[in-house]
Formats: structure tokens, C-alpha cells, sequence
């Protein structure tokens, strides 16, 4: 069986996203002194490897010109479509999944310090930064500014598969684990 356009557009988006964020995260000055300066590469590798950051992001950025245009989209008949090719089943997107997924490009999973960063740029209040305080939850991490600990403020979740952030009611953090768990699920 056949995954739809919108499934297959999801975990290609994911692929994606996550072999950018990790050139972008990359630093091209540890990247040259540690391989290419060492002189322990022959000429084509080092080559290779002082512009592999910078061939990773032209391809992604490429990559997300492909996902714009053949995403999901509805049928003349509310039917789910590829907007790209009009089908149910989008042959381009599917050969971007197996091409990513025979080279194990994985979605990259939210750390702490990406958590972290993300509740930050949530949180950043009036030009000024804000000191948070970051918990694990097994589907990801909540944040809380450190300087408002009452009990009725909300929380911010970052799930730990997509980054995605949402808001939540204070709470026991085992409870807000259990709850997140099961919206996440679709209970």
C-alpha cells in the first residue's frame, strides 16, 4: 500500500529540514581546521569537505523548492492530491522518501539545547532575554521563564520529534507528560 501526498510531504519535509539544520549548525571554521588544514585529506576531499556545508544547504534549499510546489492539496472532489501533479500518490515525493531514506536521513530529533533555543526565541521579551527554566518529558521538554514561577503560568512544550511548540497549562510535570503523550497520540 501506497502512503498518501500529505504523508509522504510530511517525512520528506522532516528529512529535509533536518540535513539543513544540521549544515547550519555545523561551524565551517572547525570544519576547515580540523579536516582540511590538518593536510591528512587528498586534494578532492579536502575539497569536498571545505564545501560540503555550503553543497548541503544549496541542495535543501533546492529540496524545499520541490516540497512548495508538489504539496498536499485537495482534488476536484475533496479528494487528497499532490498540488504538484494532481495525483493521490505523488511519484516525485516518493522517490525523494526512498533516495532519503536509503542515505539514512532521519528527522533530527529536539535536543535540550535546541529546546532551549526555540522557548528562548518563544519567550524573548521587549529586546531582552529571558532565563528559562527547561525540563525533559518523553515526548520532548517544557519551558518556563525561570522569573515567573506562580502556579497558574502557562508552559511551553517542544515536542521532541518536530520542534513544533505549544502552549499548556501549568501542572505536575508527570501529568503534563501523560497529557502530552496522549494528544500527541490523538486521545
Amino acid at each position: 500500500m501506497t502512503e498518501p501526498a500529505s504523508w509522504t510531504h510530511d517525512q520528506v519535509h522532516l528529512r529535509v529540514h533536518a540535513a539543513m539544520t544540521a549544515a547550519m549548525r555545523a561551524d565551517p571554521h572547525s570544519v576547515d581546521a580540523a579536516l582540511v588544514q590538518a593536510g591528512s585529506l587528498d586534494s578532492a576531499s579536502r575539497e569536498f569537505v571545505a564545501q560540503s556545508r555550503r553543497l548541503v544547504l544549496a541542495c535543501t534549499a533546492a529540496l524545499t523548492c520541490v516540497l512548495a510546489s508538489h504539496r498536499p492539496g485537495e482534488g476536484p472532489h475533496g479528494e487528497p492530491v499532490c498540488r504538484g501533479c494532481g495525483t493521490p500518490e505523488c511519484r516525485t515525493l516518493r522517490g525523494l522518501a526512498h533516495v532519503l531514506a536509503a542515505y539514512s536521513v532521519r528527522p533530527a530529533l529536539v535536543d535540550r539545547a535546541e529546546a532551549w533555543r526555540r522557548a528562548d526565541a518563544h519567550f524573548w521579551r521587549g529586546g531582552r532575554p529571558v532565563p528559562l527554566i527547561i525540563e525533559e518529558l518523553p515526548d520532548g521538554f517544557v519551558a518556563r521563564p525561570a522569573d515567573d514561577l506562580d502556579d497558574e503560568a502557562p508552559l511551553l512544550i517542544i515536542d521532541g520529534h518536530t520542534g513544533a511548540l505549544s502552549r499548556w497549562p501549568s501542572m505536575p510535570l508527570d501529568v503534563l507528560a501523560c497529557e502530552y503523550t496522549r494528544y500527541r497520540a490523538g486521545l
